[in-house]
């Protein structure tokens, strides 16, 4: 029984700590600090505060998104086919279903003729 409970219970731990925070059921977390530009730096959701994440600061903090601000990374609506890292410029500029199109084109014209 015990090693049952040990990994739901390490789990728990881990997403309690380490999860970036999200605001629940789409509310809108209350700013209460900003930077001199006038961006949001610190939320609060419900009775706790946290820091907005930033392109320096992405662990312990929450997404400016997902805390009902206006900036920040937009997350994609769909899994672009591939990892960002083995596609091409022009490649990362189109949608999935672009690129399985030109992948069969090139695979077409690549194949010996019979």
């Amino acid at each position: 029984m015990n090693r049952t409970f040990a990994p739901a219970i390490a789990l728990s731990i881990a997403l309690t700590f380490a999860a970036p925070a999200w605001a629940q059921d789409g509310a809108k977390a209350e700013v209460v600090e900003r930077d001199a530009k006038g961006h949001a730096t610190k939320v609060k959701v419900g009775e706790t505060v946290y820091a907005v994440c930033t392109p320096e600061s992405q662990d312990g903090c929450i997404n400016p998104r997902e805390a009902g601000l206006n900036f920040g990374s937009t997350p994609l609506d769909h899994w672009p086919g591939a990892p960002a890292s083995g596609l091409t410029p022009a490649e990362k500029m189109r949608t999935a279903e672009e690129n399985e199109a030109a992948k069969a084109k090139l695979e077409a014209a690549t194949q010996p003729a019979e």
